[in-house]
Parts: C-alpha cells; sequence; structure tokens
C-alpha cells in the first residue's frame, strides 16, 4: 500500500527492522567476541609464544650449537687462535713508496675470489709464473689512469692481524714478496 510496506516496512531510520532483529545475535558475536574468540585467542598466542621459545632455543643450548632458525656463525668466532690472516695479493707502489692494493680486475678477473685464486695459483707454481703474472698486471695497470701514480707492481703474501686491521693499522705483521716489476712508460 501507500502508507507502509507491510510487516517487514521499514522503521523511523529506513531500516527493515526484521533484518536488525535477524541480524542482531550475529552482531554481538562479532563484536563481543564470545567464548569461541576468546579460545581461539587464546590458542594464537600459545602457538605463537611456543615458536619463539621454540626458536629461541639454540641460544640456550651449552656449548651453544649452530642451528637452524639462529646461528652463531661458528666460523667467524669460534677455534681461532690469533686473529691473524694471511693474504696473496698484487700491491701498486708509487714513487714515494707507498702501497695500495691492486682491484681484482687489473689482476684478470672481477670476482674476487677469482682473483684470489690466480694469485695463490701463480705462487705456487713459482717465481716464474708470479713474474709472468706480476707483468700481467703491470700492464693492466698502466693502461689505467687511475693507477698513474703506480710505478711498481708487487705479487706477495701478506700476513695481517685482522683486529688491528680494522682499527686502522694496516701494516702487515709478515710479508713475502714473490714478484716485482716496474710499471710501463705512459
Amino acid at each position: 500500500g501507500a502508507g507502509g510496506e507491510g510487516a517487514g516496512s521499514a522503521g523511523a531510520g529506513g531500516h527493515d527492522a526484521s533484518a536488525a532483529m535477524a541480524g542482531a545475535p550475529a552482531a554481538s558475536a562479532a563484536v563481543g567476541g564470545g567464548p569461541r574468540l576468546v579460545e581461539r585467542k587464546g590458542y594464537a598466542y600459545g602457538v605463537t609464544a611456543g615458536l619463539v621459545l621454540l626458536m629461541l632455543a639454540p641460544l640456550f643450548r651449552r656449548p651453544p650449537v649452530d642451528s637452524f632458525p639462529l646461528s652463531t656463525y661458528p666460523m667467524f668466532s669460534w677455534g681461532r687462535h690469533d686473529a691473524r690472516t694471511t693474504v696473496e695479493r698484487a700491491v701498486g707502489v708509487d714513487s714515494r713508496g707507498e702501497r695500495r692494493p691492486i682491484p681484482p680486475r687489473l689482476v684478470g678477473s672481477e670476482e674476487v675470489l677469482q682473483a684470489k685464486a690466480t694469485l695463490a695459483q701463480s705462487i705456487r707454481q713459482g717465481a716464474r709464473a708470479a713474474r709472468a703474472l706480476c707483468r700481467g698486471v703491470a700492464a693492466r695497470v698502466a693502461e689505467d689512469d687511475r693507477y698513474a701514480d703506480v710505478v711498481k707492481v708487487e705479487i706477495r703474501t701478506d700476513t695481517f692481524d685482522a683486529v688491528a686491521f680494522f682499527d686502522g693499522h694496516e701494516t702487515p705483521v709478515d710479508s713475502k714478496l714473490h714478484a716485482t716489476c716496474e710499471v710501463g712508460a705512459r
């Protein structure tokens, strides 16, 4: 009819009163949570706490054990008698006698580990191989303007105190010179 829409007619606010009443329990459960939601939250908190404790468990083992998900990185912190490390390297020497490392790309590879392997292999193979590598490095240094001050290249094995090195004391504690060669005229 003209004045009303029947039993389910809209009330003063324009909402269907029967729909509002039918949805009332669902709305209160969603807002209030009810016992099931509280149980589920408690379960979720319990599972989360258990997983966190499980993840932190390796920290409390004696002796500490390196394992997933936490690593104590023992390869960096265990079993070293001292902080010395030995490095095969190519070094540029300027006219004042100052030394600076030659980058891997001038040794023969963009890859640091490949350049290190090249240096180690030439040193292992003896003086002739070390001199040949030195000449090759010197030729590449001569072509690079960033190393215009370098007058000599050395292939050497240097031993450093790693802790002192990172404190700014970069002088080797021991050195062995395998080859030296002049950088060509520019």
